[in-house]
């Protein structure tokens, strides 16, 4: 734990193979967080236009086609499609049982990186408590969801940018850290 409450880094000082492995695991992250945005703009769409429907049952406002003066007239029946549900209990408390196990795991990680970097402990404390709020709210935000409404959607979108900005910055700050030239010493 020493290593963690020193000042000025200690990311640069590791060996190369530490340091490798690391990266390794800071770049799977970062690709992580890309595949969540794109996974949430495939489900959501990128403006959110599907949340209601994708998380509460209400469906999604059909356009409305203006009859052609001189085309052929379509008739459709008067049945409505039935709405669809709200998201399932069971699928809410699976995915959160699941992300409940795996995001502390990932935010303890990134915070040991984090905590070897060259920032200061203020800053590092500071982004911490920062990434852990955005956790929290991220797992609370499809229970929320559910209800539908744009609060539910503007929580929702927050939660995420919280999450992929102090993620993001978490995973960039050790790694630029970690690759910066030191100075006086060699490199392995």
């Amino acid at each position: 734990m020493r290593d963690f409450a020193r000042a000025g880094g200690r990311l640069r000082q590791l060996p190369l193979l530490a340091r490798l492995t690391y990266t390794i695991f800071l770049a799977f992250t970062l690709v992580a967080l890309a595949f969540s945005a794109w996974l949430g703009a495939e489900m959501l769409a990128p403006d959110l236009s599907r949340f209601d429907e994708y998380y509460a049952g209400v469906p999604a406002e059909a356009p409305v086609a203006s009859p052609a003066a001189d085309g052929p007239q379509l008739v459709l029946p008067d049945e409505a499609p039935a709405a669809p549900e709200p998201m399932a209990v069971r699928k809410l408390l699976e995915v959160t049982h699941f992300h409940l196990f795996s995001m502390p795991v990932y935010l303890m990680i990134l915070s040991h990186l984090f905590m070897l970097s060259s920032w200061s402990t203020r800053a590092k404390l500071g982004w911490i408590l920062f990434a852990t709020a955005s956790v929290v709210t991220h797992l609370a935000a499809p229970w929320i969801a559910r209800s539908g409404g744009s609060f539910a959607r503007t929580f929702y979108a927050g939660s995420g940018i919280l999450l992929g900005v102090t993620f993001t910055l978490m995973s960039a700050v050790p790694l630029f850290d970690m690759w910066q030239p030191r100075r006086g010493i060699p490199r392995e």
